[in-house]
Order: C-alpha cells, then structure tokens, then sequence
C-alpha cells in the first residue's frame, strides 16, 4: 500500500506561531498513522510572488521562475494532501503566504474561463487542508476562508478547513480546540 504523502506549507512569519501548531497537530497524527510529510516554512525561503508574465500559460505549462517556490510547486502534482496554512493579517493572509498562493496561478489552464470543468493542471483526487487564524471573531473574516477554499476548488482540491478565531496575540496561545479538529481530519484522512 502506498504512504500518503503530504506537504505543509506553513505561511505563518512565526515558525510556531498559531497555525503552524495546529499544522503540527494534523502532520503528526498523520505521520503516526504512515503519512509521509514535507514542511515548507515560507518564510525562510527565497522566492519571489507571481510576476504577471504570463509564461506558465504562453511558453511553459509550469511557472517560469526558478527559486525556493518552485519544489513546492513541483511537489503539488505528487502529493495526495496538501496542508495551506496562514494566520489572518489587516483582512488577508500574510504576504509570505500570499505571495506563494498568487504563484499556483501557474497551476491552472490557459483554457479554464471557457472549460471550468477541468481549469487546473494537477492530478484529480488532490485534498486541501486551510488552516487560517485570527485575533477577531469568527464572522469577521470568514470572507478570506471562503475566497481561499473557492480557489483551492478551482486547482481541483476536496477541501476541509479550519478557522481559528477569538484568539489572543500571545505567542502560547491555546489552540487545543483546533488542535484536536486538525486530528479528527488527519484521522479521517490518513486510514491505517
């Protein structure tokens, strides 16, 4: 039988800040259960956000940049799940995590406004955990939850998330609600 494999993009500047403890939660029980998992920490990587070219629709069917982003990229089309995850900053994700999500735009098809049925270029059966966290309360912001879960469909994703909200700023924050919901999933998810 072949292992899960899962990415964790983790968009959060504070490498165990909010998100990436709950990540953390979902990856190890996903791991326990034979998952295989890769973190990429975004902020510590070089890359730059998507340049407008157009050249992942004119003359490649990939981005055309070349740097830390493009293994994620690459490691999209072979993962079965996918873990998004970024605190909620000023209504938006963080820009580390914006900057990598405006570059999936090379993921979908020059095609897709006429065949929306089939717009993204990766493999069917592809699953999305978005993991988003803020300070206000839940209504708030439940715009950007939505916004980011309708694009991850249009790449193709069955999409879970989680929403964590009312939290302090405080670095320890507790996340044990969320934490226990992203082990439910990965419990769901990741069958022995």
């Amino acid at each position: 039988m072949k292992r899960l494999e899962i990415i964790n993009i983790l968009g959060s500047p504070r490498k165990n800040g909010t998100t990436a403890r709950i990540a953390k939660a979902f990856t190890e029980t996903a791991e326990r259960r034979g998952a295989t998992v890769k973190d990429y920490y975004l902020n510590g990587m070089q890359y730059r956000g998507c340049q407008g070219c157009e050249g992942c629709h004119t003359r490649s069917e990939k981005c055309i940049l070349r740097d830390d982003a493009t293994q994620i990229l690459e490691d999209l089309f072979t993962a079965d799940i996918t873990v998004f995850s970024s605190p909620v900053y000023f209504g938006d994700t963080s820009g580390q995590f914006k900057s990598f999500y405006d570059r999936m735009w090379s993921l979908i098809r020059p095609e897709y406004i006429s065949n929306p049925t089939d717009a993204s270029r990766l493999p069917k059966g592809k699953i999305a955990l978005l993991i988003l966290s803020q300070v206000d309360t839940r209504v708030a912001h439940e715009d950007v939850l939505k916004r980011y879960s309708m694009y991850l469909k249009l790449y193709g994703f069955s999409v879970k998330t989680i929403l964590a909200s009312d939290l302090d700023m405080k670095p320890n924050t507790d996340i044990s609600t969320y934490a226990l919901q992203a082990e439910q999933i990965a419990r769901e998810l990741v069958l022995q």
